[in-house]
Order: C-alpha cells, then structure tokens, then sequence
C-alpha cells in the first residue's frame, strides 16, 4: 500500500509542477508596464479628490508590495499616463480584492472624472471590469497626457495589495490563463466531492460523507482567499465580505475537519479526551459562524467599525486552540498501530507545517513594511493536493477494505447458513428412516396380518374391495420405503448410488432406464459433499417418479458429469412432454422441491420439453 501511494505522490506532484512551469512559463511573455506609483495618506479620510490634487505630500512607491498592517486612513496613490509613450489600450489592476471601497479619478485639462466606483462592500456588478481583482480599463488619446488618482478605503482593517499596469491583451491573456487553472481546480474538488458522497451511499460510512464536506469547506477557504467566492458564489451579497470571508470559510473548515478527523482515526474509543475537546472546538466555531452570519444580516458588522478586529482576534484565540488539537490528532494518528491511519497522520503532519509556514507569513505581513514571501491559497493548494493525494487514496483503500470485509461477512453468513441447513436435513433424514422403519416394521407388518386374515374368509364382493384397498396401500407403503434414502449412501457415493436407484426402476417398472457416469480421469475431480449427495439423490428420484407418473414415457436416462471445476446431472425421456411456460407460473409440489433443493446448493435447473420428450437439467 505504502508503495502505491509513493507512486501516486510522485504522479500527481510531476503533474502539479508541469503545470505550474508552464504556467510560469507562458506567463514570462506577460509584462507589466512600467509606471511610477506615489501615495499619499489621508488621516482624517475626508479629503475630496480636488483636495487631493492640490496636495504637494505624495512620496514615491518604492516596493513593488505595498504593506501597510492596520490602518485607520484612506490611501491615495498617484500616476500619470502619456499616450506617445503607451500602448493605446491599458488595464490598471489592484490586487487586494478586500478593499472596502475603491474609486479611480481621471484628471486632464478638461476637469476631474471618476472611472467606477466600486469595493468589496458593494455588489459585484458594480466591479468596472468583471475580474477576481479590481481592474480598470484605461484609454488615453493621442497625445494626451491624464494623471489618475486612486482612492484606497479600508480603514480600520489590514491593507495591502500590489498596483500593476498592463497592456490590456496580456492581462485579459493572465487572467485567461489563472481562470482556467482555477477551472481545473474546481473540477478537482466536484469530482472529489462526488465521490465521496457516492461511496457514501455505498457504504453508509459517514467518514465519506465528512470528507466531502472537509473538501468543500477547504475549497470555499480557497475561493474566498482569490476573490472567485464573490464573483461566482456570493456576487450580490457583499457583506458577506466584511469583516472576513476568509475566516468565515475557516469557521466552516475546522469543524468540517474535526468531524472527518472523529470518524477516520476513530477518536471516541483511540482518544475519547482529544475526541470530546474537539467536539466542544468544532461546535464553538460553528457558533461562531452562525453568530456572524446573523450579525450581517442585521447589518451590526457594517456599522460597528471594530468588528474586524473583534472578529479577527477571536480567530485566533480559537485558531490557536485549534491548531494544537489538530497536532494531537496527528499524533494520535502516527502512533497508531493501523498503517491507513499512521499514513493520515504523516499527511496531516505535512498539512500543518504548511499552515505554520501561512502562519508565520501573517504575522510578518500585516506589520508595516512586513515581510511576504508567497500568497497564503498558493501553498494551501499544494496542501490541497497532498490532502488529495492522501487522504483519497486512503479513503479508496479503506472502502476496498470495507467491502472486502462485507464479502468474507457475506461468505462466512453462507459457510454458517449451509451448515445450517445441512443439520436440518440430517436431522429431517434421520427422522424420515426412523419413519420409514416404523411403517416397514409396524403398519406393513399390520397390513400382512390383516390380508391373511381376510384372505381365509368366504369370497364376497365386499371382501374383494378390501383386499384390492389392502394392495394399494401396500403398493404405497413400498414407493415410500423407495423414495427413502439407502441407509449406506454416503459411504457408496452418488454415482453408485444414482446407479443402483436406476437399476431397481427398470426391473420393478416397465420403463428402460440407463445411467453413464462421466468424469475425468487424468484429472482429480471433486468428490461430492454429504449434502449434495443426499440432495442430489433427491432430486434424480423424484424425477424418476415426475418421467413414470406423466410423461408415458419407454425409456429414461440419467447422466452424471464430474470435472475439477463443477458438476451436471441431467434426467431426460422420451415421453410426450409438457408446456414448461405453464409450468413455471403452475408448478407441482414435485417440481417445487427440486428448485428448492438445486436452489440449497446454489445449482440451476433447466427444463426442455416438446414432443420428442423432456430434458432436465441441474448445473453446479
């Protein structure tokens, strides 16, 4: 297993990096122009933009980021376009898709224009070009020279976000060229998704269903992250993005993950203590959540200017409790003695320091000036898709497992069940001898008496009647006794058994009947069990008695085929035979018992008849 998984790891990470390189790769040709950007803050955040223009305080943009931590001001940056030395089209791209409200000014010689107003607190629509990022479209006339002015509003919150300036055919080729990656990914996680709920219903293992729910949540933290949960999910519902969709995401993904993480390593009975804090965490997030969610409904989250930072220190608060539980259950994980679940333990152990590594970023980065290194969702993918590699493999291997154990249940319920009827037939046989010995030695010997007796009398008509009654009935007594089962018929076996049978019947009957045994002899062939020796036994005689009673038949065959494998018996006569469709709506208790015996050693009957005779067929 763990040889098949190195194998699948190795696969889908040449994938994920062939990818990546070449999307890497293709986006070299994709350039920025180059544009120098200066800011300016406005403290107060009242400043009009004609305010803004006649201001003299605007400082250089040194950083390609620009870092900003928590902020109080409104941001101003400041760039000028001349149309001689510029492509005639141009987009003008903010990163930062959380900005509460941004708005792009036009300044010539003709006055001040706004481009779009727009922000993550207003609907989608509202959005100048319909992108994850805020982008605006840019047409400068032939020599013609404009300076824009960008307001940045996201005042008591974390900003900071990249400005970028491109030909308008390679960003349309970029985001091109990002939708369809995403694409992919959100294929990924519906066809992941799919089958987890469909093994779900096969299984009725509630662990699939928590994966699929753990994949959604991990997908939603995704989207919200990049901007495409407000373009595709939530587009009309902007408030759903203050303070923090990513965290309302996370609300949803932690408890999800408790959940999984309770049903896979089986926390109850391997670590009821880790089980019910993750319990008690799990419904204080989901608390949490539904908390927020009614507080945007209400609208409190728009009014009330700290709630991001409420919000924002709760999460992490609860993050970091969060976070060591999980490094208990990746313990609990690796020190179990099932290899499934010390492989999750390992997978999850590299999950986690992924999450460290995201961690540390942001502690860094909503500093002034801080550090930043990689987006957070770029290293939560590779997460996502060491979790898929993992976790689905052994989630596939444990429903292999799953059924397999089904199957032995399920054969071991048939071992026990023919076993079971086995000790019934027994049981019926040696009632049905002890009977049989009953009427040979009571009621036949009463009969026989009772004849001689009669016999002495003067002859009547009366008399005859009785005598003839008397035969009958002794007739009967003798086809009972032969339906019976020879008391030595395990220890001569079927086929001389089967051949005995048919030699009585040909002499005490004016029928001919043949038996042929055929089986390999260069091959050992597989000796009859006791019970289908018996049933077997039964089924050739009551078919006999079925060829004799109906079918006004000259001759009868019986034929027995052993090979390594399986086994045919096949009763057939030369009778005028009978309408098989009537037959298997109207069936007699004969026929009956046959299925019903074929049936107890999971054989199949057959039966063909016409004219020229009927053939029987049992097959096992």
């Amino acid at each position: 297993m763990i040889r098949n998984l190195i194998g699948l790891f190795v696969i889908v990470v040449a994938l994920v990096l062939g990818l990546a390189a070449y999307h890497l790769q293709s986006m070299k040709a994709l350039t920025e122009q180059p544009t120098p950007f200066s800011h300016w803050e406005d403290e107060r955040g009242t400043a009009t933009v004609e305010e803004v223009v006649r201001t003299g305080s605007f400082l250089p943009v040194r950083k390609r980021r620009i870092n900003f931590g928590y902020t109080e001001s409104v941001h101003w940056f400041r760039f000028r376009l001349v149309a001689d030395s510029l492509p005639e089209e141009l987009t003008f791209e903010i990163r930062n898709h959380t900005i509460d409200h941004v708005e792009l000014f036009a300044v010539r010689k003709e006055g001040i224009t706004s481009t779009g107003k727009t922000g993550s607190r207003l609907p989608f629509a509202q959005r100048p070009s319909p992108t994850k990022t805020f982008a605006y479209l840019l047409n400068v006339e032939s020599g013609q020279e404009v300076d824009y002015y960008l307001r940045l509003d996201k005042r008591y919150e974390n900003l900071a976000t990249e400005l970028s300036l491109w030909q308008t055919t390679d960003f349309e080729d970029k985001e091109q060229r990002e939708y369809l990656l995403w694409g992919i990914f959100a294929g990924v996680v519906g066809l992941m998704v799919v089958l987890a709920f469909l093994f779900f219903a096969a299984t009725r293992d509630k662990v699939y269903a928590c994966y699929g729910l753990y994949v959604l949540a991990l997908a939603l933290r995704q989207f919200a992250d990049t901007g495409l949960g407000f373009q595709f999910l939530w587009p009309h519902h902007p408030t759903i993005n203050h303070p923090d969709a990513v965290i309302m995401a996370l609300w949803l993904y932690i408890p999800a993950m408790f959940q999984f993480q309770r049903y896979f390593l089986e926390l109850p009975t391997t670590a009821p203590r880790l089980f019910w804090a993750t319990r008690i965490v799990k419904y204080l997030f989901l608390s949490l959540f539904l908390s927020l969610l009614i507080a945007q409904a209400m609208g409190l989250t728009d009014t009330y200017t700290g709630s991001y930072r409420l919000v924002t220190q709760t999460h992490a608060v609860l993050a970091n409790l969060a976070f060591l539980l999980f490094i208990s259950s990746t313990i609990v994980g690796v020190r179990s003695n099932d290899t499934v679940k010390k492989l999750y333990g390992i997978g999850f152990g590299i999950q986690i320091f992924g999450q460290l590594f995201v961690y540390a970023q942001n502690l860094m980065r909503y500093q002034p000036d801080g550090v930043f290194f990689v987006d957070a969702y770029l290293i939560l993918i590779v997460n996502f898709f060491i979790d898929l590699i993992i976790f689905a493999y052994l989630l596939a291997y444990r429903y292999r497992t799953s059924i397999n154990q089904q199957r032995q249940l399920q054969l071991t319920l048939a071992q026990s069940g023919q076993q079971t009827n086995e000790a019934i037939i027994d049981v019926l046989e040696s009632e049905r001898q002890q009977v049989g010995n009953l009427i040979l030695t009571d009621v036949g010997g009463r009969l026989a008496d009772t004849r001689a007796r009669l016999s002495g009398l003067a002859p009547n008509p009366l008399l005859t009647e009785a005598l003839t009654l008397i035969d009958k009935t002794d007739d009967c007594l003798d086809q009972i006794l032969r339906d019976g089962l020879p008391p030595d018929l395990t220890q001569k076996g079927l086929p001389a058994a089967l051949a005995e049978l048919v030699e009585q019947r040909a002499q005490t009957g004016p029928m001919q009947w043949i038996f042929t045994h055929k089986h390999d002899l260069e091959k050992a062939t597989t000796p009859f069990s006791v019970m289908q020796t018996r049933q077997l036994y039964r089924i050739v005689n009551e078919l006999i008695n079925n060829v004799v009673k109906h079918a006004q038949a000259a001759e009868g065959r019986v034929f027995l085929t052993q090979t390594a494998r399986d086994w045919q018996l096949t009763v057939s006569d030369n009778g005028r035979g009978f309408d098989t469709k009537r037959t298997d709506k109207d069936a007699g208790i004969g026929l009956k018992n046959i299925q019903a015996r074929a049936q107890t050693l999971g054989a199949t009957v057959q039966i063909k008849s016409g004219e020229g005779g009927t053939v029987v067929v049992v097959s096992g």
